[in-house]
Parts: C-alpha cells; sequence; structure tokens
C-alpha cells in the first residue's frame, strides 16, 4: 500500500475546511463580528442590498422615588411621566423608550444564502442566514 491510508486523507481533508463563524459573516477576505460598528461593516462589506429600519417600544418602571432624589433621564426619545402613589413617600417614575433596531440584507448570490445582519445602538448585534441567494 503506497501513500496515505484513506481515513488520514479524509481527515486531512476535514481540517482543511474553515470552521463556519458562529456570530459572523465573511466578505472577502474580511471578517465581520458581533460587535463591529455600521461603519467597520461598511468598510468590510460595502453597501447591503437592503436597509429596514425596526423601532421597538421597550418600558422600564422604577417605584418609590424620593422628591429628593434628582432623577435624570437621558436619551433622544423618552417620556416620562410621574405621579403620587396613596400611602407611600416619594413617586413612580414610568419610562417608556423607543430603541431603533435597523437591519442589513446581504445579497450573495445563487450560490449562497442571504445574510441578515442586526445593528442594536450602532452595533452588530447578530447574523443570521436565510434562504438562499437569487442573481439579479
Amino acid at each position: 500500500m503506497n501513500g496515505i491510508p484513506w481515513w488520514l486523507s479524509a481527515i486531512l481533508l476535514l481540517l482543511a475546511i474553515p470552521p463556519a463563524i458562529a456570530d459572523g459573516m465573511r466578505c472577502g477576505t474580511k471578517l465581520v463580528m458581533t460587535g463591529d460598528t455600521k461603519i467597520e461593516v461598511l468598510k468590510k462589506c460595502g453597501e447591503p442590498d437592503f436597509k429596514e429600519t425596526i423601532k421597538l417600544l421597550k418600558k422600564s418602571r422604577q417605584v418609590n422615588l424620593s422628591d429628593q432624589s434628582g432623577v435624570s433621564v437621558s436619551g433622544t426619545q423618552s417620556r416620562i411621566s410621574a405621579h403620587n402613589q396613596t400611602g407611600q413617600s416619594g413617586i413612580t417614575l414610568n419610562t417608556e423608550t423607543i430603541e431603533a433596531i435597523e437591519q442589513w440584507t446581504y445579497n450573495r448570490g445563487a450560490t449562497q444564502f442571504i445574510k441578515l445582519l442586526t445593528f442594536s445602538g450602532g452595533r452588530l448585534e447578530s447574523v443570521e442566514e436565510a434562504d438562499r441567494g437569487f442573481s439579479e
């Protein structure tokens, strides 16, 4: 028997295949990972085929704040309502914050899957695969 056994060749071949990227995407020789900014993704992958902004309403509630607490709320789109609760000292503070989530779609052709990149707070939060891409 000359050469390498077939099973050793199979193992070497499997080791040579690059692993799948868990929370990332390849753009040519560059790699995009969760946590990257929108600018970093644009530099590495170029403009997406489609951009969509989804607005989510997040609610939070803080109760029984004293009148001298000096509460401040930051954010561009926050609504505050405060009212006295009977039987309690202080106030109840209700806040509603609207957060914009942006989703970018990359169609990478008929031989690859469409990639959906979700951004929150200007950073890449997740990379998902959709159906097979298509040729334009």
